[in-house]
């Protein structure tokens, strides 16, 4: 198990890494579009009942589609 005191002896001090002046100016910017999408709120558009209603219709002959040919796959065999 390796410890700081076991990669370098005690008492010697880390200088600090330089960050290059790009570097800190695209991590602000980032951070803060980060911030800026969080609080802003995506407006929903409404749901339109007679579009849902129609896709759930579609979306039951296919099922009865599919459960037809499953059947019929079965006779076959």
């Amino acid at each position: 198990m390796s410890t700081k005191s076991v990669l370098r002896p005690p008492g010697t001090t880390l200088e600090p890494r330089k960050v290059s002046l790009t570097d800190r100016i695209a991590l602000r910017v980032g951070m803060a579009l980060i911030i800026w999408s969080r609080r802003t709120r995506r407006v929903r558009p409404p749901v339109d009942p007679a579009l849902v209603a129609e896709l759930e219709r579609e979306r039951a002959e296919r099922e009865a589609e599919w459960a037809m040919l499953g059947i019929g796959m079965r006779a076959w065999r």
